[in-house]
This record gives C-alpha cells, sequence and structure tokens, in this order.
C-alpha cells in the first residue's frame, strides 16, 4: 500500500503521457474512485490516507491539501516528473492507466457529482454540520462492489 501522493503522482504521470492535465478536483476524485474500484476489484485498498466526507463529496485531505494551491487550474505539466519514472507497481500503474482511460473526460463537477450522489458512502456518513467525518474503506468496498454488480 502506498501514500496518497504516490499515488496521485502515478495518475498524475499516466495523464501527462496521454497529453492530459487535471485539476486538483479531478485528480482527487479520480484517486478516490481508483482506491474505490481497488477495494472491490483487487480487495485491497491504494493507500491508507484518510478520506473524510465534505460539503461536494468524499475528500482525501492530505491529497486536498497538497494541490489546493492550484484552485480551479490545471496542475502544471512542468512540476509533473517523467512518466516513465513511477513509484508503483506494474500491475498497479496498469490498474491505475485502466481506470483513468474509463474516467479521463469527465471534468472535476462530474467527477464530485458521480461520487456523491444517492446511495454513495458519502451519502452515507455525510452530516452538514459535522467536518472530519470519516469515510471507512468498508463502505467504499461495498459501494463500488455493488457498482461492479450493477455494470456487468
Amino acid at each position: 500500500m502506498y501514500d496518497v501522493i504516490t499515488v496521485a503522482d502515478a495518475i498524475l504521470k499516466i495523464a501527462k503521457s496521454q497529453g492530459k492535465s487535471l485539476t486538483p478536483m479531478q485528480l482527487v476524485k479520480l484517486t478516490y474512485i481508483a482506491h474505490g474500484w481497488s477495494l472491490a476489484n483487487r480487495k485491497t485498498g491504494l493507500f491508507n490516507n484518510r478520506i473524510e466526507a465534505w460539503q461536494y463529496g468524499p475528500v482525501i485531505p492530505d491529497l486536498y491539501h497538497a494541490t489546493k494551491k492550484y484552485g480551479r487550474s490545471k496542475i502544471p505539466q512542468s512540476i509533473i516528473g517523467d512518466p516513465s519514472d513511477v513509484f508503483v507497481s506494474h500491475d498497479d500503474h496498469a490498474f491505475l492507466t485502466g481506470i483513468f482511460n474509463k474516467y479521463k473526460n469527465y471534468d472535476g463537477i462530474s467527477l464530485s457529482f458521480i461520487t456523491h450522489k444517492a446511495g454513495t458512502p458519502w451519502t452515507q456518513v455525510y452530516q452538514p454540520d459535522l467536518f472530519n467525518i470519516e469515510i471507512p474503506d468498508n463502505l467504499i468496498r461495498q459501494h463500488y462492489i455493488r457498482l461492479g454488480n450493477e455494470q456487468r
């Protein structure tokens, strides 16, 4: 298992290799979605960092704080390293590439909508007046197992 920053870095490098740039919101949501699909399909998460229910859906605070300086702008390609220099395993890189390819055409708002519509782990724990509520991996796993079954 990795730190969320390592997973996000791999996603940024995959995007860069395809000539795409991501906003912080897209990166946070894609990283969350990849973690969910990994929990469901591979029976293991990608990272241990805390995931919380914020107003606009699930957020990984460590990743949010690392990228918030870019606001709604795209994260500059110039700060992303060489796409061939990744710090995840070959299998994890292939998995992340598949997730990226599935969701790469969604903007941040669309990804946010996907991650906090009715029935998602976010709706199960979010409370408007409470902060720092964790979304546990078991809820995320169950949700993505259900999604996988619905897509079959």
